[in-house]
């Protein structure tokens, strides 16, 4: 990514909600599928721009004469999801690099769109894995167990059936559920961001010396690390928690950005 004139990345919060396929199987259990009738499609998507105060949705039924023609016919919400992608130059998501991002990119494909244009990814759920043992790392057990929220009380099941056959009373509720997802994403991000070690260098991006992790110059100097080749002063950002290094020695001879990410 090029960044000129100290400009700000865009950074995403995002959820999807998908449909379930449909299909004929042996048995409720260790499953045999043995012929799919519906595969699953883009139901609807939150997201949340950091910094901003809103959480938008874009749904199926904000399309009504594509959804009354056919339900399951998604183009449309996915190519809000493109544009929104396109725009980002970080995305946030739970599971983003095992679900949110491959779905996203499948969609894209199989309607013919080309790739938006390069992000970064922050998947908090491999963070949560990689950091800590939580009971579960499932996004509304960590929301009640770090004591930021959980989700909605909907769970997967008739909600879904009823929003697939065009109940309005229930895509209400799946919308609300789909942006509380995002919200509580928002809170989880903030509570895990001193801990992600490999976060996107915001200083290097705008090219402002600061908090590799939330840009701020808010940093009090806390001893040295000392390398075989570079003697480091550490940082902690008193805006996130997050620490980071400056190199001790001439910047001439370094290019920046002067801060990096502690490691």
């Amino acid at each position: 990514m090029n960044f000129v004139d100290n400009k700000q990345p865009k950074i995403l919060l995002y959820d999807l909600e998908v449909t379930p396929m449909l299909g004929w199987v042996y048995g409720t259990y260790n499953t045999n599928v043995i012929k799919i009738e519906q595969h699953s499609y883009l139901m609807c998507f939150s997201y949340r721009w950091l910094g901003e105060k809103k959480t938008y949705n874009v749904s199926l039924v904000d399309f009504p004469a594509r959804f009354k023609k056919d339900k399951t016919d998604d183009y449309d919400v996915v190519k809000a999801l493109h544009r929104v992608l396109d725009e980002a130059d970080i995305v946030i998501a739970h599971n983003a690099s095992g679900f949110d991002n491959k779905v996203s990119t499948g969609r894209f494909i199989a309607h013919e769109l080309r790739p938006p244009s390069p992000y970064r990814t922050i998947d908090t759920l491999t963070i949560a894995r990689s950091k800590a043992k939580f009971s579960s790392n499932k996004l509304d057990v960590l929301g009640q167990q770090l004591h930021i929220g959980r989700k909605t009380k909907e769970t997967h099941g008739q909600l879904w059936q009823d929003c697939i056959n065009g109940d309005a009373t229930a895509w209400k509720k799946m919308i609300k559920y789909n942006n509380q997802d995002v919200n509580l994403l928002l809170e989880l991000y903030k509570r895990l961001l001193p801990y992600i070690n490999n976060h996107p260098n915001l200083s290097a991006i705008t090219q402002r010396d600061g908090c590799p992790k939330c840009g701020s110059i808010r940093l009090n100097s806390r001893g040295q690390r000392i390398t075989n080749t570079v003697v480091y002063r550490r940082l902690q950002c008193q805006d996130c928690g997050g620490w980071c290094a400056e190199r001790i020695a001439d910047r001439d001879e370094f290019e920046k950005p002067t801060y990096v990410n502690y490691t």
